[in-house]
């Protein structure tokens, strides 16, 4: 049995707007058949708070930037899940895909992606563990991982946020994922360092290959997974 193929593209800063606006593009031309193959997107966003659209604005405690005080936009999103954040120093991995070629089960997904870092992070001797009922991943009781995956007509968009090394103030914003008094950490609060975003996506690409079973390269001219995409840097 042939392996299926994912397209894969590291897209460096792009705007949160921007880089939903993309997914929603590739999300309609992968539904309508369009899009032959299914994507992940490897980028980090300037600094962000999401909502999920059953998600509770009692859950952000404040909007000021740790950093330099400017406003934190807020942006209700189309997935599940809480308040979450995203900026500079995250890896997110968006995934646009189309369920009804694998199992049709989003749990399914929702734990894979979970899984690839899970055995990144196992590689580097931490022991991340999931916890019933919330997704994501924590090793002990800081949570490194957060997931937040939409799907409408069994295909997928969003995905997880992977602290490689943010500043960890932004999440004294919030409740992050609604839990009260939830500790988050990071590659590098773990290591004493990080990889390069570029370099951790690349790490990640035969992990990503092994849990899902597929054929994925990070193509050098993201244009040929996303179309033309201004301003990605």
């Amino acid at each position: 049995m042939n392996k299926p193929s994912i397209g894969a593209a590291f897209l460096g800063r792009v705007g949160f707007h921007e880089a939903w606006d993309l997914q929603k593009r590739l999300w309609t031309e992968r539904a309508e058949g369009r899009l032959r193959e299914d994507v992940f997107l490897f980028l980090e966003h300037d600094p962000v708070m999401t909502l999920g659209k059953g998600g509770s604005e009692a859950n952000v405690l404040l909007r000021r930037s740790p950093v330099d005080g400017a406003e934190v936009p807020l942006v209700r999103i189309n997935r599940g899940g809480e308040v979450t954040f995203h900026g500079p120093g995250q890896l997110m991995l968006y995934a646009i895909c189309d369920l009804r070629e694998w199992e049709r089960d989003v749990h399914l997904h929702c734990r894979r992606l979970e899984e690839v870092f899970r055995r990144y992070l196992e590689k580097k001797g931490f022991h991340a563990e999931r916890r019933p009922g919330n997704p994501g991943l924590w090793v002990g009781d800081e949570k490194i991982l957060a997931l937040g995956v939409g799907a409408r007509r069994w295909v997928t968009m969003h995905g997880v946020s992977f602290n490689a090394s943010p500043d960890l103030r932004y999440f004294e914003m919030m409740h992050p994922c609604g839990e009260v008094g939830g500790r988050t950490t990071s590659l590098e609060k773990l290591l004493g360092d990080s990889p390069p975003l570029p370099e951790l996506a690349q790490d990640l690409i035969p992990v990503c290959a092994d849990v899902f079973d597929a054929h994925i390269t990070i193509e050098t001219d993201p244009a040929r997974v996303t179309g033309v995409l201004p301003g990605v840097s």
